[in-house]
């Protein structure tokens, strides 16, 4: 099964794209990204159309606004993730007996400068 999220190794977050484990790592430091099959979660707030992307951002809405209905559209919003770069360059992978993929490390995110 092809990957639907990027996972990052540092901290375990789920991403969608190459453009959000870019900005991820941007963020954050982080540098050691997989292909990962578990998907990201779309929970929607039935109240107010938020979406929350875990447990606990879905929580957190709850305490703040008293919302605490949730419909999971996280079926919905699967699709397979394409590992092309925003600049176009293919990304070097290389796949385990698991079927994930390890050290996914674009060349833009080596190029970060820490601040």
């Amino acid at each position: 099964m092809a990957g639907v999220s990027l996972k990052c190794g540092d901290c375990g977050a789920l991403l969608r794209t190459v453009e959000e484990a870019q900005e991820h790592a941007e963020l954050t430091s982080h540098s050691n990204f997989s292909e990962c099959t578990e998907p990201v979660l779309n929970l929607v707030c039935t109240a107010c159309s938020k979406p929350c992307r875990s447990k606990t951002e879905s929580d957190l809405h709850t305490k703040r606004t008293g919302h605490t209905e949730f419909v999971d559209r996280t079926s919905e919003a699967v699709k397979p993730i394409s590992l092309e770069a925003p600049n176009g360059d293919k990304i070097n992978i290389s796949r385990t007996k698991l079927g994930y993929y390890t050290q996914l490390v674009p060349k833009f995110f080596l190029n970060i400068s820490h601040v």
